[in-house]
C-alpha cells in the first residue's frame, strides 16, 4: 500500500464507514459497478465506475481541492456550485452551509447529482447552464465515459469532446440570484469548462457584491475554440480585482492552459 492510500484510508474513517471499501473501488472498479460510499453524516453517495465520479470524490473530499475548509457546523448562508456534475461538491458544501444551489447542465450528470443530493438538507438541484446570457446552448459530450467531467460548450476543446450535444437551458448569474432570492453569497464555485470568463464578466457590479469568494477552476480558450482577449485567467484576475477581489492562482503541473483560481474579499479568505 502507498503511503498516499494510508493517510487516504485515515482521512476516509473521518467521513465514511466503508474506508476500505472505497479504496479499494478506487483500484478495482469496473465500468458497470456503483459504489455506494457510507456517509456518516447523513445519505450515501454513489460512485459510478465507469466515470469520472471518484476522481471528483477524491479531489472534492480527500484533497479539498476547492477549499472548502475543515468541516463542522454550518456557519455560512449561501454556497453557488456552477458546475454541479454529480453533486459531489454540492454534498461536501452542504456541511458547511444553510444553502447550496447547484447547477448541471448534463442530463445525464444532473440526474446522479439528484440521486446524490437527495435527503441532503438544503441542496437545491437547478438544471441549467451559466453563462453571459439567458436562453439554451449547446452543451457537448466527452468522448469518453471515463471523462464525464469535461461537457463543455466549445467545440472540439482539446479533443476531449465529440460532436455529439445536448441542448440545454442557461441562465446568467444575475437571474439566478433573482430567481434564487440570493442575498448575500458566502462563496461561487465554478468548474464550467471555459464558460467562466462569460459568466463572472456579464455579471453585474450589484451582484458581485453580494459574493465573498469564488473559487474555481480556469481554462484558457485560444482564438481557434472560440477564445478571446477577455477569456484567459490574466483578464479574469484584472476584472475580479477591479470589483474587490484579491486573487490567487495555482497553475496545474502538467496543463499550460489550465488552473484554480481563488478569489477573495478582505476579511473572506
Amino acid at each position: 500500500m502507498r503511503l498516499e492510500d494510508v493517510g487516504d484510508y485515515f482521512e476516509l474513517r473521518r467521513m465514511v464507514a466503508n474506508p476500505w471499501r472505497v479504496l479499494r473501488f478506487r483500484k478495482t472498479r469496473k465500468p458497470d459497478q456503483t459504489l455506494r460510499v457510507e456517509m456518516l453524516d447523513g445519505p450515501p453517495l454513489h460512485l459510478r465506475g465507469g466515470f469520472a465520479d471518484f476522481h471528483m470524490f477524491h479531489r472534492i473530499f480527500l484533497r479539498d481541492e476547492y477549499r472548502l475548509g475543515p468541516r463542522g457546523p454550518r456557519r455560512w448562508r449561501c454556497i453557488v456550485d456552477l458546475g454541479a456534475n454529480v453533486g459531489l461538491f454540492a454534498v461536501r458544501a452542504s456541511m458547511l452551509a444553510e444553502r447550496v444551489i447547484a447547477l448541471e447542465p448534463s442530463p445525464e450528470n444532473f440526474a446522479q447529482l439528484t440521486c446524490n443530493s437527495m435527503g441532503r438538507k438544503g441542496v437545491e438541484p437547478v438544471q441549467s447552464a451559466i453563462a453571459g446570457q439567458p436562453g439554451t446552448l449547446r452543451l457537448y459530450r466527452p468522448t469518453l465515459p471515463s471523462l464525464s467531467g469535461a461537457y463543455s460548450p466549445f467545440a472540439d476543446r482539446a479533443s476531449t469532446v465529440s460532436d455529439e450535444y445536448d441542448e440545454v437551458p442557461s441562465t446568467t448569474l444575475d437571474e439566478l440570484f433573482r430567481a434564487h432570492e440570493i442575498e448575500a453569497c458566502e462563496l461561487v464555485k465554478i468548474d464550467i469548462e471555459g464558460m467562466e470568463y462569460e459568466a463572472l464578466q456579464s455579471a453585474s457590479a450589484e451582484t458581485l457584491g453580494r459574493i465573498q469568494r469564488i473559487h474555481g477552476e480556469y481554462h484558457e480558450l485560444p482564438e481557434a475554440r472560440g477564445g478571446g482577449p477577455d477569456t484567459g485567467i490574466d483578464a479574469l484576475e484584472r476584472f475580479l480585482v477591479g470589483h474587490g477581489f484579491g486573487v490567487e492562482r495555482v497553475p496545474h503541473r502538467k496543463k499550460a492552459e489550465h488552473g484554480m483560481f481563488f478569489a477573495s474579499r478582505p476579511g473572506a479568505a
